[in-house]
């Protein structure tokens, strides 16, 4: 067994801190879901920059799925407006991977995948006034990028330098 470092004590603590977020109704697994992408996409600082564009990329498809879905079951059954929504959807996805700028496919078909479960299971903290998929978005694809900072922070926090 390899010994424990300090980045295994760094992402213990604030994975703890994390829920926390739960008090505002933060969907903690959608920041769980973003610090995995700094992980496993290199844990570079400027993935956080780069991230960001494929991230609402996912997710603006996400919701424009559902805005179809809505249009499409005024003449068709649910699930034809579903298959019809999600096939246009993704493959706008797919299409906006070849763009440099947006071509991190796992940030982008997770956050698809974030907003799409979300939104549809109620996981955000709903605000009085505010269109429910604006809110979704916000709450959603907001954890997803504090998932990011917090895979920054368990690395930055573990290299310090001493005085």
């Amino acid at each position: 067994m390899k010994k424990i470092e300090a980045l295994d004590v760094s992402v213990a603590i604030l994975a703890a801190v994390s829920c926390l977020f739960m008090y505002i109704k933060v969907p903690v697994w959608a920041l769980f879901i973003g610090w995995a992408w700094y992980f496993s996409l290199g844990a570079t600082p400027d993935l956080i920059a780069k991230g960001i564009p494929p991230m609402i990329t996912g997710s603006v498809l996400a919701i424009l799925a559902f805005v179809l879905i809505n249009v499409f079951t005024g003449f068709m059954p649910a699930m034809a407006a579903t298959v019809v929504s999600v096939f246009i959807t993704v493959f706008l996805l797919m299409i906006s991977l070849k763009i440099p700028a947006l071509n991190i496919s796992l940030m982008s078909f997770n956050a698809y995948s974030c907003m799409f479960i979300g939104y549809g299971a109620g996981a955000y903290m709903a605000i009085k006034g505010m269109p429910a998929l604006l809110n979704a978005a916000i709450w959603i694809t907001g954890a997803n990028f504090i998932g990011l900072i917090f895979g920054w922070m368990s690395i930055k926090f573990t290299t310090f330098k001493k005085n």
